[in-house]
């Protein structure tokens, strides 16, 4: 015989010789055993019950109309932020200061938008293509309206910093604006 004919003999007879027979009558020598299957298979059913994701669908939620929001105030935000660099251009204002707002905004800005894009499925943002294309010529502006000031000396780091800031959040607005148009 084979090792594993023995064995598997072995616990045959093991198992069968776990069955308490004492003078039972031969309907009622397998309760024990019936109830304690019937204990393992109400815990299986128990675990193939969906669990309850309406607090992560709600989450979820909550980011989209987050986003959206964000959105409908960023096309504003940074007209706000054009109108500034052109002032400033004009030399009505003081550079450094404007310069250093613009920084500000630009920072809390990608902030807030990168926080409310990431990891977020942007199918839910079809509706915001037309905010997010606004955005994007406002950031393109604001670009254009930095770029006339770069032979302005005395400035040239922080207009640098604004620069790099305003380039990433162009990328950003463009990546989201791309995710919500292969997703529609």
């Amino acid at each position: 015989m084979r090792p594993s004919a023995v064995l598997a003999s072995l616990l045959l007879a093991v198992c069968a010789s776990a069955i308490p027979l004492n003078n039972a009558n031969a309907n009622n020598a397998l309760e024990a055993v019936k109830r304690d299957i019937a204990n393992v298979d109400s815990a299986i059913a128990e675990k193939r019950q969906l669990p309850d994701l309406s607090s992560v669908t709600g989450l979820v939620g909550g980011l989209l109309d987050t986003l959206t929001s964000i959105l409908s105030s960023l096309t504003s935000t940074i007209s706000g932020l054009v109108s500034q660099i052109e002032s400033a251009a004009s030399g009505t204002v003081d550079l450094n200061t404007v310069l250093g707002e613009v920084k500000s905004t630009l920072s809390s800005t990608l902030s807030q938008v990168n926080s409310a894009t990431s990891g977020v499925d942007l199918s839910g943002l079809t509706g915001s293509t037309g905010d997010l294309s606004s955005a994007i010529t406002e950031v393109q502006n604001l670009l254009n309206g930095l770029g006339s000031l770069t032979n302005t000396s005395g400035v040239e780091d922080l207009l640098s910093e604004v620069t790099s800031l305003a380039n990433d959040l162009l990328t950003v607005l463009t990546g989201v604006l791309s995710g919500v148009t292969s997703a529609a």
